[in-house]
């Protein structure tokens, strides 16, 4: 077994056996210390695969549970389903994988909304839209690869947030908001679409009002 691989198996360990104490404790430092004695992965080995210690937990935890959400996609006939489905799939799964650990996953956005762990929840949010568009068939690489993923993250956040703080019985308030989330880009997108159409037939007319800035 190479480094990496008994560095993974030594993460998966500890989020195993730290899932006893995150909801009460939070992503600390002293929680990955006491999970990895609990599992006798050696301080040296802690270092290696969570050298920052709870916020470097909390990452972890966010990770996997979006791979848990690529396996569960992996299973659903996602050609047959149109784009909006498609979307609606991916964000619904994701927060379902953290239905049982509700708590934790509050932890875990809140660790992660901390001024100084900007930086890490924005590669978390890239990740996990990156993810979502690549198991729902986008293969995109030219400029709609940003925008795509942009507009997710936008609609993800909102609702990720919602759902944090929804007690409603099986999330339906959930649901129906990531419903009205998706009804927003989707007027966004038709608009963008009438607009490339009124291009393609008169010109940008933006250009055309521009010249009538100055008279």
């Amino acid at each position: 077994m190479s480094g990496y691989e008994i560095s993974e198996t030594n993460k998966a360990e500890i989020l195993q056996a730290a899932l006893a104490y995150l909801a009460f404790d939070g992503f600390t430092d002293a929680v990955v210390e006491k999970a990895a004695q609990s599992v006798g992965i050696e301080p040296s080995e802690v270092a290696l695969a969570f050298p920052r210690g709870g916020i470097d937990l909390a990452i972890y935890f966010v990770r996997d549970g979006v791979a848990e959400m690529e396996t569960k996609l992996a299973t659903l006939d996602i050609e047959s389903m149109k784009i909006r489905e498609r979307i609606k799939s991916a964000v619904k799964i994701r927060l379902e994988v953290d239905t049982d650990k509700k708590e934790i996953a509050r932890r875990a956005f809140n660790m992660l909304a901390l001024p100084g762990n900007a930086r890490d929840a924005s590669i978390c949010i890239a990740h996990t839209v990156d993810v979502m568009w690549r198991s729902t068939g986008d293969e995109s690489t030219d400029f709609n690869f940003y925008t795509k993923r942009t507009t997710l993250a936008a609609v993800y956040s909102a609702t990720r947030l919602f759902w944090l703080n929804d007690d409603s019985a099986e999330s339906m308030d959930s649901w129906a908001f990531l419903d009205r989330r998706i009804d927003n880009v989707m007027q966004i997108e038709k608009v963008k679409a009438k607009f490339r159409e009124l291009k393609d037939r008169l010109g940008n007319p933006l250009e055309t009002l521009a010249k009538f800035r100055y008279r």
